[in-house]
């Protein structure tokens, strides 16, 4: 029993530090994470402690109008069996959460028993929030209908440009348990150039390899409307991940590929945390990520 727990500890420590590194810099919601210290420390010892059974996920919503929208944190509890056996115990904490999420949360508990759910639940999270925050400005009269989504504004296609072989800037291999990792950055301003790119990327032979190719972007046209998406290439929810890490650190009109070639060792979620940090680490190097989010990593 004690060594199905620590399993489960292991499991709930590369989760907590993924989810560090995916929601880094990110200005919408803050995530504290108590009971690391003690997990580390059990993990390494190789016995249970009662103080590390427990770890404590809390997500902190920090949007300007959280207030308006009557937010209060989110507490997430992981009990020892989790996530083995038991899923988190969600408590939403105000009465917008519990109408625009608890449907959605059951429904992720349900489907992912005997997974790690964490990002899914705090990813629907920021979502409902994203989507309150918008209602609450379109009763206020604060936003038009152009431009919103859905609207002519909203589907302008970015004009076409001459195709031209796209510069792309190609990371140091990074090896984890037999796992390599290798991130690629171009300049694009067009989704064109982001199909330009992967077909270069992709007429190198090591690329087409790869296990996976996970990639995101983030394009801005002259008239400020922002287009972005991602691929998870089979590595289920990593390019949103990546997206998300981007969206934070501000990152615009650029685009990261990061390949991985399976070593025959499973990596568990911190493959997560690998391939965001591999993603951002080489966005920072490329000059992708602006002065004040490179700032504000430098503070840490």
């Amino acid at each position: 029993m004690e060594l199905d727990c620590l399993d489960c500890l292991e499991r709930q420590l590369l989760e907590a530090e993924s989810l560090e590194a995916i929601f880094e810099g990110d200005e919408r919601l803050a995530i504290e994470i108590t009971g690391l210290a003690e997990a580390r420390n059990s993990v390494e010892k190789g016995s249970l402690k009662e103080e590390g059974r427990r770890m404590y996920v809390v997500v902190m919503v920090t949007f300007s109008d959280a207030e308006a929208l009557q937010l209060s944190s989110v507490r997430l509890t992981l009990p020892a069996m989790y996530p083995m056996l038991e899923g988190p115990d969600v408590e939403l904490g105000s009465r917008f959460l519990q109408s625009a999420c608890k449907t959605g949360v059951n429904e992720i508990l349900s489907s992912e028993q005997g997974n790690e759910c964490l990002f899914q639940i705090i990813q629907l999270l920021a979502e409902a929030v994203e989507e309150g925050k918008l209602r609450a400005e379109r009763a206020a009269g604060d936003v038009s209908g152009e431009g919103t989504p859905g609207s002519e504004a909203e589907e302008e296609e970015v004009p076409e440009r001459p195709q031209k072989v796209v510069q792309i800037i190609h990371s140091e291999p990074y090896t984890e348990r037999k796992s390599t990792f290798q991130a690629f950055c171009a300049r694009i301003n067009s989704v064109d150039e982001v199909d330009q790119v992967m077909e270069q990327l992709l007429s190198i032979k090591k690329v087409a390899a790869a296990t996976h190719n996970m990639v995101a972007y983030r394009i801005e046209n002259s008239s400020g409307h922002t287009t972005q998406d991602y691929d998870d290439d089979g590595e289920t929810a990593a390019g949103s991940r990546m997206l998300h890490m981007m969206i934070a650190a501000r990152a615009m009109n650029c685009m990261v590929v990061v390949s991985r070639w399976y070593g025959g060792v499973k990596l568990g979620p911190s493959r997560f945390a690998i391939i965001n940090n591999v993603a951002r680490d080489h966005l920072k190097s490329c000059g992708f990520l602006p002065e004040k989010e490179e700032g504000k990593q430098a503070k840490k």
